[in-house]
């Protein structure tokens, strides 16, 4: 570890000895929880806290040229096995980039290294910033925009296998993503087309997804609007390949109350299931997205479709919000939660299980402590419906409580 520190701030400073200016900035965050999130009633909950530091350095060369290093520690409370702290494998460079503007008249930027990906409201590809560690990728990026008008071609690798003892395809995510978001407005329209072929064990998939987004503000109304398709073939473990068929739609809309900057909001999440009568896997996946901005914060559903056996998700959304003083917002979710496919269709389903999977309300708290330090305190519940298929267990009902402290230098 110390070898990749010293070669990260020699390559560093190799690059800032050229560079006409460099600026500095950094990131520390503490979070703790108690959790009580299992359904089984014999499971202690637990404390723990983790850290996150970040420490970033973007280093113009010209009017063209810049060079991003963030480095990263994120860590749990007390998880090494001393005080001595060695050994620890949570130290590692989280983004590294170079970034090249102003290519062919102007029209095209080009980004290359270790960087987040971001696009639209992360609904699909995005820096999943909740997680301790955070998702980047080891990719390139080439952009090509004129006026409001923006074009990303991007490929990036997502896991690297070995060629031996026998040849295994490296997993891979590449597309384009289109954007057009009139100056003047707050309106955006945005159409893509992704390509990754995942693995899960012997199991793999080439999957396409086509898409769009529409967002944006009218007046006192906000809006949101994702819509895709999955096309491609499933190839399970052993058994014939089968053609995958799957869509999501997801509509978000709220309304500025004229006190207090309060927000009544809605919303209706429908991705689909692989129903067991069909000849096509039917389980929309949300590839890369970060999938705690949309299906509750107790993070039951970060994993779909595997979250939910397959059965799809709809989610029924409300959203109160408020901010009483300067300084300080306050905000409550509730989402009604069930699979689209019914699990009376599963052979291994009880004769009493029913599509309701269960209700979560997220209570939250954000407030402004000093210039650079905010404060997030949140408690959450869940209570499942007793005939439920997905999040099984011996209790019907979960716990969650944090609190977090941000400051950004």
């Amino acid at each position: 570890m110390r070898t990749v520190l010293i070669a990260l701030i020699l390559t560093f400073g190799i690059t800032a000895a050229s560079a006409q200016t460099v600026e500095f900035s950094g990131q520390f965050r503490e979070r703790s929880e108690l959790n009580e999130k299992s359904f089984n009633e014999g499971t202690h909950r637990d404390v723990y806290h983790m850290l996150r530091a970040r420490l970033k350095a973007v280093g113009t060369v010209n009017d063209q040229v810049r060079v991003i290093f963030e480095v990263q520690d994120a860590r749990v409370f007390g998880e090494e096995s001393s005080t001595f702290n060695s050994g620890a494998p949570h130290f590692d460079l989280r983004q590294g980039f170079v970034n090249v503007t102003g290519l062919a008249n102007g029209l095209v930027d080009v980004t290359l290294g270790r960087q987040a990906l971001v696009y639209a409201n992360q609904r699909f590809i995005g820096a999943i910033d909740w997680h301790n560690y955070g998702q980047t990728f080891d990719a390139g990026v080439l952009r090509l925009q004129h006026g409001d008008f923006r074009l990303d071609a991007l490929g990036a690798a997502v896991r690297r296998n070995p060629a031996s003892p026998e040849y295994t395809r490296d997993v891979f995510l590449t597309g384009a993503w289109a954007a057009w978001s009139p100056a003047g407005t707050r309106q955006s329209v945005q159409l893509f087309f992704l390509y990754d072929n995942p693995a899960d064990g012997s199991a793999r998939q080439n999957r396409q997804t086509a898409g769009l987004y529409a967002g944006g503000h009218l007046g006192m109304f906000d809006y949101e609007v994702d819509a895709a398709l999955q096309m491609g073939d499933f190839i399970p473990d052993g058994a014939a390949a089968r053609d995958i068929a799957a869509s999501i739609i997801g509509v978000r809309a709220g309304y500025r109350l004229p006190f207090a900057g309060a927000r009544l909001g809605v919303g209706y999440d429908r991705l689909s299931g692989t129903d067991p009568e069909a000849d096509t896997y039917g389980a929309f996946h949300t590839l890369y997205a970060t999938n705690h901005k949309y299906y509750g914060f107790m993070d039951y559903f970060l994993n779909i479709p595997a979250a939910t056996g397959q059965l799809g998700l709809q989610d029924i959304l409300v959203q109160l919000s408020a901010q009483p003083f300067a300084g300080l917002s306050l905000g409550a979710d509730l989402h009604l939660f069930s699979t689209v496919i019914d699990p009376a269709k599963l052979s291994s389903a009880p004769a009493e299980a029913t599509t309701a999977i269960g209700t979560e309300i997220d209570i939250t708290a954000k407030w402004s402590v000093a210039e650079v330090v905010g404060m997030t305190a949140g408690v959450s519940f869940f209570s499942g419906d007793e005939n439920r298929v997905a999040l099984t267990g011996t209790d019907d009902s979960a716990t969650w409580l944090y609190l977090m402290t941000t400051v950004d230098i």
